[in-house]
Parts: structure tokens; sequence; C-alpha cells
């Protein structure tokens, strides 16, 4: 019982970062940042959840990590030569967020049901500190 709410609260707490992060994308508009952050978003979904697998190794799968590197803050920047528009503080947040994330399926290797208890309010507040930077005046 307790592991079915720790990995529920894992997978709320995804979610929760991942519509930021959606947030984030649909401020760049369609163009190639926008394309790069909703991948970041569903892989943040995917690793908060489908990926934290009870008895498995605690990998997570490489096209996820790749998605999730810290590099995302570059955005596009490698064929666009822009950086995404992201408000001051924002950067940071979402480095925390995919690394959190990144973190959630190695879980399974140790206490599951402690290391998501202490996890997951961890992402929550990595995303209430980038939702709370976009709300900051400039200037």
């Amino acid at each position: 019982m307790a592991e079915l709410a720790a990995l529920h609260r894992a997978a709320d707490a995804g979610e929760a970062a991942a519509a930021w992060v959606r947030e984030l994308a649909d401020r760049q508009g369609p163009g190639e940042h926008g394309r790069l952050l909703e991948r970041v978003a569903e892989a943040i979904t995917q690793a908060s959840s489908r990926e934290i697998i009870p008895g498995s190794n605690g990998l997570l799968a490489e096209e996820l990590r790749y998605t999730l590197a810290a590099d995302v803050v570059l955005g596009a920047s490698h064929t666009t030569g822009t950086l995404p528009e992201l408000h001051p503080g924002e950067r940071m947040p979402l480095i925390a967020v995919c690394a959190l994330a990144t973190a959630f399926p190695s879980c399974v290797l140790g206490d599951l049901n402690r290391e998501l208890e202490v996890l997951s309010p961890e992402l929550e507040a990595a995303t209430a500190a980038g939702r709370a930077a976009a709300e900051m005046p400039t200037g």
C-alpha cells in the first residue's frame, strides 16, 4: 500500500512538472525550442511513472536520459543559434526538474518508498520555483 502511494505521488509530481515544462514550450511557439521542451515534458512524465519499475535494474532508457540532460536549458541552440525564451530564474528549476526526474527510476534499487517520499516533494518544489520565477518582476 505504501509503495503504491509513493508511486502515485511521484507520478503526480511528474505530471505537474511536465505541465510546467509544456507551458515553457508553449511560450516558445511552434519552432524547435518548443518541440524540444514538449519532448522534455513527455520524458519527465515517463521517468516519474512508467520508468519506475520495481524489480528492474533501475536504469532510465537511454533516449530519456539524453532528453533530460542538463543541456535542455540550451534548447535547440545548436541548430537555431538562439536560446529558448526563459524568464530569469527558470533555468535552474528546469535543470533540477530534469535531474530529479532522471533519478526516479533508480529508486527501485534502494528503499523505493523512502526515496520517492524524499524526491517527489523536491520535484514539486523545483516546479514551484520555476513557476514563481515567471511571476517575478523583471528590471
